[in-house]
């Protein structure tokens, strides 16, 4: 009974560890994403087309 509450604790902290670890990488995709889109479009801003 004891080792299946062990393996039940260990996947659970895995499974909360890849989350964390997936959204991170989400969030920085999505930051860096953004970042280029910006300096994509910079140089039409400053210009006044759009």
């Amino acid at each position: 009974m004891k080792k299946h509450a062990e393996k039940k604790a260990f996947y659970t902290i895995i499974g909360a560890l890849i989350l964390v670890v997936a959204s991170t990488a989400f969030f920085v995709y999505k930051l860096l994403s953004n970042k280029a889109y910006i300096e994509k479009w910079k140089d039409y801003d400053e210009c006044g087309i759009i």
